[in-house]
């Protein structure tokens, strides 16, 4: 894995966190995204227990690390994880616009990004994930 794409990880991670508790299917969201990124095993754990203490985008987002591409990126699966145990919680909703805010993306970009999460999967550049 790149830092970058560390990066990206630990950010969801704190995302996966905004309803206070980090559930199975949030879990398999992170893995996966972990699989494509082609983490190593030894990655994969470090990830995963971090992802085990309770982190926050004011405290845990690595923001002066994340390119353009990596913000949209983490928006893009931001969403996604928000969706991931079959509802968004008001509070998830109100930190993907937290996210947006603290990310500095436009409206408009950040409205296209939210919209090409769908139907459980993300479709972003190049970048396809799956909520398997």
């Amino acid at each position: 894995m790149t830092p970058s794409e560390k990066n990206i990880v630990k950010s969801l991670v704190a995302v996966a966190w905004a309803d206070g508790k980090v559930e199975a299917p949030e879990e398999h969201v992170i893995e996966g995204l972990l699989a494509g990124f082609d983490a190593t095993d030894e990655e994969a754990d470090e990830l995963m227990s971090y992802a085990k203490t309770r982190r926050t985008l004011d405290k845990d987002l690595p923001l002066q690390d994340l390119s353009t591409d990596d913000r949209e990126l983490l928006l893009a699966n931001a969403a996604l994880l928000t969706h991931a145990d079959g509802e968004q919680s008001d509070s998830e909703k109100k930190l993907l616009d937290k996210l947006i805010e603290i990310l500095e993306i436009e409206p408009e970009e950040a409205d296209a990004i939210l919209d090409s999460v769908k139907d459980g999967a993300l479709t972003l550049g190049s970048n396809v994930l799956e909520d398997a």
